[in-house]
């Protein structure tokens, strides 16, 4: 059984969605946590969720996409808490970002370096300066939340793509460099979650079925799904663990074209009979 009692955990982009529910899954195991957000609002009611279960609860509004928030986020959990012992990047996106999404040649500089920002810039400075503070303790887990979109192509979001690679790659250096001090440093890629993130691509049974048929396990994937696996990667459990990155698709990764063709259709194409 995973067990984080007395552990102090940060978790970004923990008013909804995957953070809420690692938060929340955290909580349930003992830990204290920091919840962070841009808004007040949905933090402080996840915070309520917590404390109901005798644990502390911490909140601080921070952008994410902003590098003095971040890293002054670092600084902030470290006083309120005492110390940190997990370190969650979980806040990214952009999909609605201008000149970032889309076909490559809409780009602009400031699209690209919008999604740089806030999906590799800002999340691998704020693993680095808690890295460095748990190194100087007991040693800690960093998790960084990437996408299936940095592990093979995805037209359209070619750039956010491109980003999280990068901060997978960078997962993996890190966890190499850092594990002298025991402190690793893991990453979890989701497929499609429901959430409200992508709620416009959910918005009719049909759409949730088309989607769902993307995935050898029929359905999309839930909030539930990441953070079961982000107790694991950051309990003590995953001790020899680091430099790991997880993808949590449904196994869309390993299902081949003709799987998915088949699945859609519902036959084998003529090609393809004996």
């Amino acid at each position: 059984m995973f067990s984080y009692a007395g552990k102090k955990a940060v978790v970004t982009g923990a008013g909804r969605g995957i953070g809420r529910q690692i938060a929340l899954n955290f909580a349930e195991l003992g830990a204290d946590v920091m919840l962070a957000s841009r808004t007040s609002t949905e933090i402080e009611a996840v915070a309520e969720e917590i404390r109901a279960m005798g644990r502390q609860a911490h909140t601080a509004t921070a952008d994410m996409s902003d590098m003095d928030a971040g890293l002054g986020l670092v600084d902030s959990a470290i006083v309120a808490m005492g110390g940190i012992d997990v370190w969650v990047n979980n806040a990214g996106g952009g999909s609605s970002v201008k000149g970032g999404i889309g076909p490559i040649e809409d780009a602009t500089l400031e699209g690209f370096d919008a999604l740089f920002e806030l999906n590799l810039r800002v999340p691998f400075f704020c693993a680095r300066k808690a890295a460095g503070h748990m190194a100087g303790r007991d040693g800690g887990a960093i998790l960084n939340i990437v996408s299936i979109d940095g592990v093979h192509t995805a037209p359209g979001e070619g750039i956010y793509g491109a980003a999280k690679a990068a901060l997978i790659s960078l997962t993996e250096t890190m966890g190499v460099e850092y594990g002298r001090h025991n402190v690793r440093i893991n990453a979890i890629a989701p497929a499609l979650i429901d959430t409200k993130l992508v709620e416009r691509h959910l918005q009719t049974e049909d759409d949730r079925q088309t989607r769902a048929s993307f995935y050898p396990i029929n359905r999309v994937g839930t909030p539930e799904d990441i953070a079961g696996a982000a107790v694991y990667f950051c309990s003590d459990e995953a001790g020899w663990t680091s430099g790991q990155t997880l993808v949590v698709a449904g196994g869309n990764q390993a299902a081949s074209d003709l799987f998915l063709w088949v699945r859609k259709h519902n036959k084998v194409p003529e090609d393809r009979k004996m």
